[in-house]
């Protein structure tokens, strides 16, 4: 599993370091999160790519693996989240953007006590508010805050089917991003 996620971070840090523009960007985010009370676990690493088309519109992709240890499952999800940006606000140091998304997530159940495995898929269709902040020409740090759209997925995934705008902490995001 190690293995596959390195390959996925390197493979997206090459894609940069071979950029031929500077409208390009590479970065990503990880998460965790633990509910003792529900007994629940969730780690989350997304690694992104993106091209600024204009100063307004970029386009770009999440490619991620997602863990998650719930009612004694262990769900195991690689996940593909294209989205374009439009950026709606920006001066010198800060921009606030809207993020239009659809993504899927294809993986793998295993429950506790048995060898059964059973293919677990999720999916998603909306808007991620986001602001970012420029800590240099080439460095920034990146906030998603909140979701409003539709998500869901197969039993497998133990993701409900759920829409409407969430602004928990499930949905808030930090990241940086490299601008090349």
């Amino acid at each position: 599993m190690k293995k596959i996620i390195l390959i996925m971070v390197m493979a997206i840090a090459s894609l940069g370091a071979y950029a031929q523009t500077d409208n390009m960007y590479v970065g990503g985010s990880v998460g965790f999160w633990r509910n003792s009370g529900d007994n629940t676990t969730e780690f989350k690493i997304l690694p992104e790519i993106g091209y600024k088309y204009s100063d307004k519109v970029t386009f770009g992709a999440v490619l991620g693996y997602d863990y998650n240890y719930v009612n004694s499952a262990k769900v195991n999800l690689f996940e593909i989240n294209p989205y374009a940006r439009y950026t709606f606000y920006k001066n010198d140091k800060f921009s606030a953007f809207v993020d239009g998304t659809v993504g899927i997530g294809l993986g793998w159940t295993s429950y506790k006590g048995g060898d059964d495995t059973d293919l677990a898929a999720t999916y998603q269709i909306g808007f991620a508010p986001g602001v970012a902040y420029n800590l240099s020409n080439n460095v920034s740090i990146v906030a998603h805050v909140g979701f409003v759209g539709y998500k869901g997925g197969n039993n497998a995934s133990q993701v409900p089917d759920q829409g409407g705008l969430l602004l928990d902490g499930n949905d808030l995001t930090f990241g940086i991003y490299y601008n090349f």
